[in-house]
């Protein structure tokens, strides 16, 4: 079954230049603890220590803030940084474990994977869960995708080895491909992160869950580096559409979640709005969304809950009538 590693406040800054407030990291990551996702990954989105590195992407808060700030917020998730060898040190890892870090993805490009090891080898003695992401995944051929992964599941210091498709570049097919013929030869879990250059992250991360990926990278909106990532609210729906995820979790909630608490802080939009999604989710065509409307308003109900009852009932041809029966339904349910 699928587990879902959100991204927003992590590959999320890449959109706000790294400016993501203590506050606004911790509304995000009370929202998203609240919501049920149990991994959330935070900080810069290139990674610890990246503010020191690099002080011309130096993040608004420092990485051990964002993590104690996430802990003091989040009750039940776990609390993830990214770490790339050579723009962190161990010194910052070990800085954020004692910040009370619960996970690390440790990422290096496909052609440098043992760059991995020492921080692999650090983190795990640390006691983390430990995922290694293989960036720019689709820069070797499948089968050679397959000896590297071999060679680092030989290490049996991971939790997760993620084919990495950081150019947003590749297909369906051949994430499907490159998972499930991994799969053979490695004991590790496998995981998929996704970007949206091709408008293929969704599709790309449901193929990879589908090929026996275990985790799968997602944030609010699809917020993220370049063109973003694969839309959480969307994936969350096809997943459990297609019996595949671990996690029940209420698509009205994530809706008012992504509109409310993180679309405020995009400079500039990513991903598809609740309401379209809701269209897809509840087979129903925008041709009636004005009666949809008028009845919602009329009894001050929800849209997005009498679309998806009236579509349940009749998706080809609903009437008013029918509106008016399901909005007059939830007014007897509310009072009793």
């Amino acid at each position: 079954m699928i587990r879902l590693v959100e991204n927003t406040v992590r590959d999320g800054s890449y959109l706000v230049d790294f400016q993501f407030s203590l506050a606004q990291s911790n509304n995000i990551c009370a929202g998203l603890d609240a919501l049920g996702f149990e991994f959330i990954e935070v900080g810069h989105g290139l990674g610890l220590g990246a503010s020191k590195k690099l002080p011309d992407m130096k993040a608004c808060e420092s990485d051990c803030d964002y993590i104690l700030g996430a802990k003091s917020v989040a009750t039940n998730s776990k609390i993830g940084s990214f770490f790339i060898p050579g723009i962190g040190e161990i010194d910052d890892l070990a800085a954020a474990i004692d910040a009370g870090l619960d996970f690390v993805r440790i990422g290096a490009n496909i052609d440098r994977f043992d760059e991995m090891l020492s921080a692999a080898n650090f983190a795990k003695k640390k006691g983390l869960w430990v995922g290694l992401n293989l960036m720019k995944s689709y820069g070797v051929k499948s089968y050679e995708f397959v000896q590297i992964a071999k060679k680092i599941d030989s290490w049996g210091l991971s939790d997760a080895i993620y084919l990495v498709d950081s150019a947003g570049c590749m297909t369906p097919d051949e994430v499907f491909s490159y998972i499930a013929t991994t799969r053979d030869f490695i004991t590790t879990p496998m995981g998929f992160h996704g970007h949206n250059n091709l408008s293929l992250a969704v599709a790309n991360s449901l193929a990879a869950a589908k090929a026996g990926a275990t985790y799968i990278d997602t944030s609010i909106l699809g917020m993220g580096r370049s063109a973003g990532n694969a839309q959480t609210e969307i994936l969350t729906h096809l997943l459990a559409k297609e019996g595949l995820i671990a996690n029940s979790f209420d698509q009205y909630q994530l809706y008012t979640f992504a509109n409310k608490v993180v679309k405020p802080l995009m400079p500039v939009e990513q991903g598809v709005d609740g309401e379209s999604i809701h269209v897809g989710v509840s087979k129903f065509h925008t041709s009636y969304m004005p009666l949809a409307k008028e009845v919602a308003a009329e009894f001050e109900l929800d849209v997005m809950r009498l679309i998806k009852e009236v579509s349940d009932i009749n998706c080809l041809n609903p009437n008013r009538k029918l509106f008016v029966d399901i909005a007059n339904t939830h007014l007897a349910k509310n009072k009793n």
